[in-house]
């Protein structure tokens, strides 16, 4: 072999050994459904109404009315749902990709003010990189249901199934950071599937389980309303093909909040109504498909949920049976306390 053809192939040889890049690509997120009022406000400042099918980059911010509800799908199989009077900015959404292969999906979300709904592919989990940014933390997901408020100060995050990471402090977390476990208030603590975290009149965040007792009446409504949005979501999603929910799904999530939480079922029930009327589903059939494998998988709270999908009222229980626990500091969780059978009944697995 001549000196020429002996450079060419270790040249070659040498090409095929390097290791491939990572690559990251800013993508755009789609908006799947608008239901009332909603616009966005794109990197250049200008507004604009937001309707369905619009891309949204990011840079740009996203603001609901009092009876708006914007669902997006920021990458195959992730849907989020900005509830009303809500202000997220997009800060980033995009893929990160090594020798072909997707290594992580990244969305990164202010929640400036307001509430929204996550709902993420369990089977992306290994690529999953989600988290939504507060003034007061971020909560960091993979292949989860769960929801975030911001109101007046206030915090709160419910997760419905999966588990969702926890840093009260106002910055994002890199991979490696959102698999941290642990308690503390520079560290990511983790809040599992059925966990309440929220602030209460004191200031303080405290943890607790859904069916725990919480004499504290204005933070058992607002979980109240997490966990109703929480079924909405992922009701409408199903019902209207968003992000490849299905019915089973829905059935799931409503399961998890209605056997501890039945009292939600009314208010989860009229959130949907309200938002069929503004938008009724284009398959009527996948509709009724989707709420009757809701109301089959939680027959102890099916009529209240039938009650609200019906009339679109919310109705206030006085079920003794609240939804979170006693005042604790982050890094303690708190003992749920016995419930009552008298104010709760469960269907058998």
């Amino acid at each position: 072999m001549n000196l020429r053809k002996l450079i060419l192939s270790l040249t070659v040889a040498l090409g095929l050994a390097a290791p491939a890049l990572a690559q990251t690509t800013q993508t755009q997120a789609t908006v799947a459904r608008v239901t009332g009022a909603a616009t966005v406000t794109l990197p250049d400042g200008s507004t604009t109404p937001l309707t369905a099918g619009m891309k949204v980059a990011q840079g740009s911010t996203i603001t609901t009315g009092a009876d708006g509800d914007v669902y997006l799908e920021s990458h195959a199989g992730y849907v989020t749902s900005i509830k009303h009077d809500s202000i997220v900015a997009v800060d980033e959404i995009s893929v990160t990709t090594e020798g072909g292969q997707v290594k992580e999906e990244r969305t990164m979300l202010d929640l400036k003010s307001g509430n929204l709904v996550a709902k993420l592919d369990p089977k992306k989990k290994s690529v999953n990189n989600y988290q939504v940014r507060t003034p007061k933390g971020v909560a960091a997901a993979r292949g989860t249901v769960f929801t975030v408020m911001f109101r007046g100060e206030k915090y709160s995050v419910a997760v419905v199934n999966g588990s969702v990471s926890i840093v009260p402090v106002n910055n994002y977390l890199g991979r490696e950071d959102t698999r941290v476990l642990g308690g503390g208030t520079d560290s990511a603590s983790t809040l599992n599937a059925g966990q309440v975290l929220t602030e209460g009149g004191s200031g303080v965040l405290q943890r607790g389980d859904f069916s725990v007792e919480n004499s504290a009446a204005n933070t058992e409504s607002d979980t109240r309303e997490l966990l109703a949005a929480a079924v909405a979501t992922v009701t409408l999603a199903a019902q209207n093909g968003i992000g490849g929910t299905t019915a089973a799904e829905a059935a799931a999530v409503a399961k998890a909040v209605f056997d501890v939480a039945p009292g939600v079922a009314a208010q989860a029930g009229a959130l949907i109504k309200q938002s069929n009327d503004r938008s009724p589903p284009a398959d009527a059939a996948r509709a009724s498909e989707v709420l009757n494998a809701v109301t089959s998988a939680t027959p102890a709270a099916s009529a209240g949920f039938t009650s609200g999908n019906t009339t679109g009222t919310f109705t206030t229980t006085t079920t003794t049976t609240r939804i979170f626990g006693p005042t604790t500091t982050t890094t303690t969780v708190t003992t749920p306390q016995p419930i009552d059978p008298s104010t709760i009944s469960r269907s058998n697995e």
